[in-house]
């Protein structure tokens, strides 16, 4: 399977994260656009390329696929505001950022499950149970690598990796 979709995001991740503003590029609202357009491209490739659909399954899956990636836009969209609020906020961490960052977490980790349980009933009804389960598990193993590329560059988590390595 193919893993490109890691490096934009961890481009991505890099930029907001730089430790002070003064260093940081201004992340423009263009770029941010650029940036989701890429990673919704590989997520595609990658889709395509794990589920190896038959001709008449591909036709089946099409359908299905643009509506999922609208979702998901949503859902990124989300994603990138709850990384930028964070990072806007690393070195001011207190109980309320710390309280309202976790519960917009847990509220986009339910809705991104949400999306992938809707989609698994689809794909199981309109395709089979096997594409759907395969479906499921792709959708899971992109949005781990991709919280996986959030956690290796945060100071914190980057630490711990280091140490782990020695």
């Amino acid at each position: 399977m193919n893993l490109k979709l890691i490096t934009p995001l961890i481009i991505f991740v890099a930029i907001i994260l730089l430790p002070s503003k003064a260093d940081a590029q201004e992340v423009t609202r263009g770029d941010l656009e650029k940036l989701k357009s890429v990673l919704q491209q590989e997520r595609e490739a990658i889709f395509i390329e794990a589920l190896q659909l038959t001709v008449s399954q591909a036709t089946l899956f099409h359908p299905i696929s643009v509506d999922f990636n609208n979702e998901k836009r949503v859902l990124d969209d989300l994603l990138i505001k709850l990384i930028i609020r964070y990072a806007n906020n690393y070195n001011l961490l207190d109980k309320d950022i710390m309280g309202s960052f976790i519960k917009r977490s847990k509220k986009f980790q339910l809705k991104e499950l949400a999306v992938r349980k809707k989609y698994y009933k689809r794909i199981s009804k309109e395709i089979s149970v096997e594409v759907a389960s395969q479906f499921y598990e792709v959708d899971d193993f992109i949005s781990t690598n991709l919280c996986l590329s959030v956690l290796t560059v945060l100071p914190f988590t980057n630490s711990i990796i280091q140490h782990i390595t020695k």
